[in-house]
């Protein structure tokens, strides 16, 4: 019986009792007899490679798979082996030795009760990351590439595990990945307080396959990775990318994100991207091959091309909401602009607003030596009719004024509420006798301004004084500009109101 408290020492919420109910239960299926006697021969300091081949030929599928596999495109051999003790030679004794022993793990995985479990995608899961880690190995370095594709094959053995103990609650796993809410391993967590990949480190513990090996398939979530020794960890960066990788192309991870997965995979094992491309433009075709080799169906595939379609969409996707995101914050600060520089009451230009925008009139109307005129017109007895008929009249009347004197704004007319009952009218590019006619009509306009207020009838005029500037024969400044006109609304008023009063 396996020490289960010994492999998770240090990690935390785990299930030990759950842990090792499940490795050490007589319903899984015990390692082959050639495995065993395979392990036992490599064990010995002097191996005789006859007697490894004699062993493993006791086994007449599993010495038709070695030789498949000797002869595959895995291993590029340019003669044909035609024997096990060839394929030994050419291979290595240590290469064959983990090869037979992932082929004889696998059967006994095949072998074991069926129940609901989705063996084709489990298939396909496994091999992809067999295949890919394979790949990966051999640029990475230091890692045998044999050990990183039995460590890819068996490191999701630990579903079929808890899937046979626990077969009801799996189930909900199962949807939950399904309906895209979290990895399969992040749901384990969640449900049982240990995850597949636990259950396969121990497995493999209790199979006699190299520690390290056990250790990395106990990381190859990324869980712990960064506290392994030195060989575990190679091991764990090779299997933690490719096992990504095998998730996009089971379906387990949405295609949209294989930009992120391969650029996780390039972070993780320093392969450059046009080593990866190569992997993954052939990968599909690697995995069928390895699975003819295992004799096992396979899952729906998703295709390379599949992935990079999802990630071109992904990207306009991404690009599409970025300038979404991008029109809304320019439509939000429009709109924060527009209430900023809008009187609540009147809905017309503010005050700040008439500052900023005259000021950038008088500047460009000086510098192109062209004319500019204002009009600043104040109600005639606001403050009586605010007396008599209360502040909503005068409101109301300022209402009023506010939509008239809005009539006349255009893009050289900028209309804007002064202050109080008083407006202003910025004339760009305005003669003095254009800016006249206007503030005549402006008058007009407002004196004829009718409506009731609690069944009284209300009607009131206005007082306008303009001045006006032609900057071939003067320069002025803003302040002396708004001093003339006041000073022309001013006498409007003494000289009787409701008039036009103008300087030029």
């Amino acid at each position: 019986m396996i020490d289960c408290a010994h492999w998770v020492k240090g990690q935390t919420q785990v299930n030990t009792a759950l842990l090792s109910a499940i490795v050490n239960s007589e319903e899984l299926p015990s390692i082959p007899a050639v495995a065993l006697k395979v392990i036992e021969l490599c064990r010995e300091d002097d191996i005789d490679i006859q007697d490894v081949a004699d062993a493993i030929s006791t086994d007449p599928a599993l010495t038709i798979r070695m030789l498949k596999s000797a002869n595959s495109s895995m291993f590029g051999m340019s003669k044909t082996v035609s024997s096990l003790s060839q394929a030994m030679v050419v291979l290595g004794i240590r290469t064959v030795k983990v090869m037979a022993l992932g082929f004889a793990l696998a059967d006994t995985v095949k072998s074991g009760k069926k129940g609901t479990f989705d063996f084709p995608t489990y298939w396909r899961r496994s091999l992809t990351t067999a295949v890919a880690a394979r790949q990966l190995a051999e640029e990475y370095g230091g890692i045998r590439k044999d050990e990183a594709f039995v460590a890819g094959l068996l490191s999701d053995i630990g579903m079929i595990a808890i899937q046979q103990h626990c077969e009801s609650e799996y189930g909900e796993v199962v949807r939950r990945s399904t309906d895209g809410e979290g990895r399969i391993h992040e749901i384990e967590q969640d449900i049982f307080e240990i995850t597949h990949a636990d259950v396969s480190a121990m497995m493999m513990a209790n199979w006699s396959m190299p520690e390290a090996m056990c250790h990395a398939i106990r990381a190859h979530h990324g869980n712990g990775l960064n506290e392994l020794e030195p060989r575990s960890k190679s091991v764990g960066i090779v299997l933690c990318a490719a096992s990504d990788i095998a998730s996009l192309f089971s379906g387990d991870i949405d295609p949209s994100q294989s930009e992120a997965v391969f650029e996780d995979a390039i972070a993780r094992t320093g392969v450059s991207r046009e080593f990866l491309d190569s992997v993954v433009e052939v990968l599909n075709a690697n995995v069928s091959e390895a699975a003819e080799m295992f004799s096992v169906d396979l899952g729906k595939e998703v295709s390379y091309d599949q992935l990079r379609q999802s990630a071109m969409q992904e990207i306009m996707n991404i690009s599409m909401s970025a300038e979404q995101e991008r029109k809304s914050t320019e439509s939000q600060m429009e709109s924060l602009r527009h209430k900023a520089e809008t009187d609540r009451l009147t809905g017309i230009a503010n005050r700040q607003a008439f500052d900023d925008h005259i000021a950038t009139v008088v500047n460009e109307t000086n510098q192109s030596k062209g004319e500019v005129g204002l009009i600043m017109m104040d109600i005639d007895h606001f403050k009586k009719l605010n007396d008599t008929h209360g502040h909503q009249a005068g409101d109301e009347a300022l209402r009023r004024v506010g939509a008239c004197v809005d009539n006349f704004a255009k893009e050289s007319q900028f209309v804007a509420r002064y202050g109080g009952e008083e407006f202003a009218i910025v004339a760009a590019e305005s003669s003095a006798r254009k800016l006249r006619e206007l503030a005549e009509e402006v008058r007009e306009s407002i004196s004829k301004i009718r409506f009731q207020h609690n069944g009284t009838p209300l009607q009131f005029t206005a007082s306008l004084g303009a001045a006006h500037v032609d900057f071939t024969e003067e320069s002025v400044d803003v302040v002396e500009l708004i001093r003339r006109a006041d000073e022309c609304l001013y006498e409007a008023k003494q000289d009787g109101r409701n008039r036009v009063e103008i300087t030029f």
